[in-house]
């Protein structure tokens, strides 16, 4: 935890000192918003890291994930609001920030589902967070297109041809596709009277079909993990039966 906070604060630093050069020449803005994501990205993972490893103590544990939340949203505000210049986010830190976001609540969701032996005090909420955090995933997982091999695009290395072809561009892609696929399994075995309910209302995410999702990125997992990445130390066992589950309506 240490290292962690050193290195916000150097971040944080970093950022003071910028801002004070750019004052009187006048500010750079695509390089301020690329230095305030920086360091916003390494002050929330300290308190993020902090809170995974507290296991999202306290009854305010929800409102502190949220706090997060809003502030890994910050940098895509800023880039739509400024009118002055054409600034858009590196397509990595997109991706990054999409992750951040749904893989804290993947861990708030799984600390506090073991916690409560699944049956939930506040399912509504409960909902609402796997729904967010399927759409950050997703969001995540489609900032890049994945690359179209052809004729005119060759590769030394077959797998990895193989993994940009799936849209995998890392380990935190085929992270975020196992994340994804648990994280629709807890809506339809754990919230299905929630999703019901959705269905026949203003549902906020009308796009979201858990089933459909969770199939297709499983699918993609098991297979990348044992094609291209296979005894590379990826498990399927978890993704796979998920999958039966969810191709046999057993949830």
């Amino acid at each position: 935890m240490d290292a962690l906070f050193l290195k916000a604060s150097a971040s944080l630093q970093r950022l003071d000192e910028a801002c004070a050069e750019e004052e009187a020449r006048g500010m750079d803005w695509a390089s301020y918003l690329g230095l305030y994501t920086q360091a916003l990205l390494d002050i929330t993972f300290y308190e993020e890291t902090h809170l995974v490893d507290e296991e999202f103590p306290g009854d305010d544990s929800l409102q502190k994930v949220r706090d997060l939340l809003q502030m890994l949203s910050e940098p895509e505000g800023l880039a739509r609001g400024n009118h002055q210049q054409d600034l858009a986010l590196d397509a990595e830190v997109q991706e990054c920030l999409h992750w951040r976001r749904g893989a804290l609540l993947y861990m708030y969701c799984h600390t506090v589902g073991e916690r409560e032996r699944w049956a939930l005090r506040d399912p509504g909420t409960f909902h609402q967070c796997l729904q967010d955090g399927v759409c950050y995933l997703l969001k995540m997982l489609h900032t890049r297109s994945p690359v179209k091999l052809d004729d005119k695009v060759s590769y030394r290395d077959i797998s990895t041809a193989s993994l940009l072809e799936k849209g995998v561009f890392s380990d935190i892609h085929l992270l975020a596709l196992m994340y994804c696929g648990e994280m629709c399994y807890w809506v339809l075995r754990y919230c299905r009277d929630m999703e019901t309910a959705s269905h026949h209302t203003s549902d906020p995410n009308p796009g979201l079909h858990f089933k459909d999702i969770g199939e297709k990125v499983l699918d993609t997992y098991v297979g990348v993990c044992e094609g291209p990445l296979c005894g590379q130390g990826w498990s399927t066992d978890n993704a796979k039966k998920i999958l039966q589950h969810l191709k046999e309506d057993k949830v």
